[in-house]
């Protein structure tokens, strides 16, 4: 019969972290080099708290999987953030809040809130006290069996997430002990989508707002962009709050293109802040995409500045190639921002725009063939979209209408002289 050395078998056994105390509290040895906050690294896979890995499951490989990488890769807000699967009892008060073409909205409390840890000075990880905390869970339509579509939503918006702390918070994952199907926990917005927020209260929203809504929104879609990405169907019903971009499931690389002829998303242009509904009056239908195809384009509301409907013009041109970036777009928003109605920059008009917001909602009505939900529209030989001649002549340059690749902002640039920080727009 062999003996072991006391003191070795004590050793490997404390190297396994296993412990009779409780599991919030769990020290952590040999493993120095692994804490680094400042480049977001906290522990590596040897040393991940026990308590945070394991003990829990989907029931999905794959999601099982994506929520381990957010933990071993965790981020940083000033203590690690990483996405927990939390079991569908944990929520109460349940309320559906909204409805798209691939998922159901609600609201609910989170009894335990939002794990936070924090390390002591003797290497020891400590959990926050659970504190409720009410969150939006979204249910993806049919997500029993995880596609491909649904995972791509989920590592999306968390990469988002994790290189921006302005986007859309995004906390875990549960599922509907009833349906099966996987749920998104994510930040409750008040007010609920863009579209939603215009409807309700569009006579008190001035231009200022307005402008403050499309320089957050922009600000979103550059950190998207910034990852190699275009959202695909981005529209008003899509951004919550005025602030944020949600809904990335058919996010994909900007130079991907698909193969199967269907285009997803709203048929008309999302709303742009000062319009009536765009094609409020027509069917959105077939024989309307392919006019939009064919260079039709929304009218603006009275009294709308015409730099607004300017940028507006070059951002709808049929040339992808000739419109202007997300950053450009964050560059002359912040600017207008700011200055809108300084004389030396020619930022004028916004303040008298505001006088005609009220006949602009009085003025609306909606065709109860409007459909403001993503679906698919499938077209065989699509012509090449063209802008038409009036726009091509009274507001894009020579230059929009050629097919080259930088977009160019004739009379919208922004003054070298001007020079902003991030954080100075904020509502």
């Amino acid at each position: 019969m062999s003996f072991v050395n006391e003191n070795q078998l004590v050793s490997e056994f404390n190297e396994l972290n296993i412990s009779d105390k409780d599991s919030i509290s769990l020290k952590i040895t040999n493993h120095k080099n692994c804490y680094d906050p400042d480049n977001k690294k906290f522990w590596c896979k040897g040393c991940v708290p026990r308590c945070i890995i394991e003990g829990w499951t989907s029931g999905n490989d794959d999601i099982d999987n994506f929520i381990k990488d957010t933990i071993y890769n965790a981020g940083s807000y000033g203590y690690p953030i990483f996405l927990e699967w939390v079991p569908f009892d944990r929520f109460e008060n349940l309320k559906q809040i909204g409805e798209g073409g691939f998922a159901k909205v609600y609201s609910a409390t989170w009894i335990d809130g939002r794990a936070e840890y924090y390390k002591e000075d003797d290497g020891s990880w400590i959990k926050k006290e659970p504190k409720p905390i009410e969150v939006a869970l979204k249910r993806l339509n049919g997500s029993q069996n995880m596609s491909a579509d649904f995972l791509n939503e989920l590592k999306m918006h968390w990469r988002l997430y994790w290189i921006a702390n302005n986007s859309l918070k995004f906390y875990g994952m549960t599922k509907d002990t009833k349906t099966k199907e996987f749920m998104m926990i994510m930040k409750l917005v008040d007010g609920g989508n863009l579209r939603n927020i215009l409807l309700s209260d569009f006579n008190n929203i001035m231009w200022d707002r307005k402008l403050a809504y499309l320089s957050n929104i922009a600000m979103d879609l550059k950190n998207l962009h910034s990852l190699g990405f275009i959202h695909k169907d981005f529209h008003s019903g899509n951004i919550l709050g005025g602030l944020y971009i949600s809904d990335f499931g058919l996010s994909g690389p900007s130079n991907e293109q698909k193969s199967d002829n269907k285009i997803f998303g709203v048929l008309p242009y999302g709303r742009i802040i000062n319009w009536k509904s765009p094609f409020h009056n027509r069917n959105h239908d077939n024989n309307l995409a392919l006019e939009i195809c064919n260079g039709l384009r929304p009218k603006f509301g009275k009294g709308t500045p015409e730099i607004y409907i300017k940028l507006a013009h070059k951002c709808m041109n049929a040339n992808p190639n000739q419109r202007p970036t997300a950053k450009e777009l964050r560059k002359i928003l912040k600017c207008w921002c700011y200055f809108s109605n300084h004389e030396k920059y020619e930022y004028k008009g916004f303040e008298e725009a505001n006088n005609e917001i009220p006949n602009i909602l009085n003025s609306y009505e909606k065709n109860l063939n409007d459909i403001y939900t993503s679906r698919a529209f499938t077209f065989k030989n699509l012509s090449k979209p063209i802008n038409s001649s009036f726009i091509a002549t009274s507001y894009l340059s020579e230059e929009d209408n050629e097919d080259c690749q930088d977009s160019q902002l004739i009379d919208l640039e922004v003054p070298n002289t001007l020079k902003f920080e991030e954080h100075w727009l904020t509502i």
